[in-house]
Formats: C-alpha cells, structure tokens, sequence
C-alpha cells in the first residue's frame, strides 16, 4: 500500500516540494521493504534520512513561512517539533533495541500518520496561503 505524492500536495515551492516528494518515495521503500520481510534492513537508512531531513526540511520551510509572515508560524513550528520529538523516541528505541520489529512498526506508523496529518493538511494550507500572496518579483523564492 504505497502513499501516492499528487500535485495537489505541492506546495508551490520547488525545493519544499521535492523535499515532501523524496520523503513519500522514502516511505514507500520501507513500507516496500516491509513487504518483502526486509524492514528491518530499511529502518537503519530511513532514520539517517530523517535526521538530516528534519534539520534541513524544517529549517527551510520555516523560513519560507517567516519570509511571508504565515499567520500560522508558531503552530507548524510546535508540529515540527512534535516530529522532532517523536524522532528521537525513535531513535533511542533503536539505540536500545536495535533494528526491531517494533521499531519499523513504530517508525512506519509515525511517517504515515505525519504524512497523512502534517503534509496533506497543514503544508498545503501554507501552500494555499502561498497562492494568496500578490506577486512581488519571484512570486516564491527558491533560495529558502
């Protein structure tokens, strides 16, 4: 069952956009992996990802946010570090009990429920405030 990225999830923004695209394909290789009774093999790369991901992701969202002084700021920023919060968790499952079953349950869960949550919802109503704005130059950085 994989999570299908449609352009009705975009953004508006090129670099946010590929980011939230690259995390779809990244669930889906886990929830592929878990298919094939290999998840636990995926779980390692797919936290590494999110590591980075988290720290780049976040940081140039929020500032594309601040850019255009999104009303909403200060509650995506709390939900972003929800996630970051709920990495970590991970992370020290991990850590503690290596690449289990648990884990992969727990981090496939976690990845959909953000993805159904935060992406489908929150981030396409930043997008749709994005396509509110008057044109000013690029209408949409690209630089975050």
């Amino acid at each position: 069952m994989a999570v299908e990225w449609t352009e009705r999830l975009a953004v508006g923004h090129p670099i946010i956009d590929e980011q939230h695209r690259e995390l779809f394909r990244r669930f889906n290789d886990l929830l592929e992996a878990c298919q094939l009774r290999k998840g636990r093999e995926k779980i390692v790369e797919l936290l590494e990802f999110l590591d980075e991901y988290v720290v780049t992701h976040f940081r140039q969202e929020e500032a594309l946010m601040g850019r255009h002084a999104y009303p909403e700021l200060t509650s995506h920023q709390e939900e972003h570090r929800y996630f970051t919060r709920r990495l970590a968790a991970l992370r020290e499952t991990f850590q503690a009990r290596g690449p289990s079953l648990d884990l992969v349950i727990s981090t496939n869960q976690t990845l959909l429920k953000w993805i159904i949550t935060h992406i489908k919802e929150l981030d396409v109503r930043f997008g749709s405030f994005l396509k509110t704005l008057p044109a000013r130059g690029p209408a949409i950085p690209t630089d975050c």
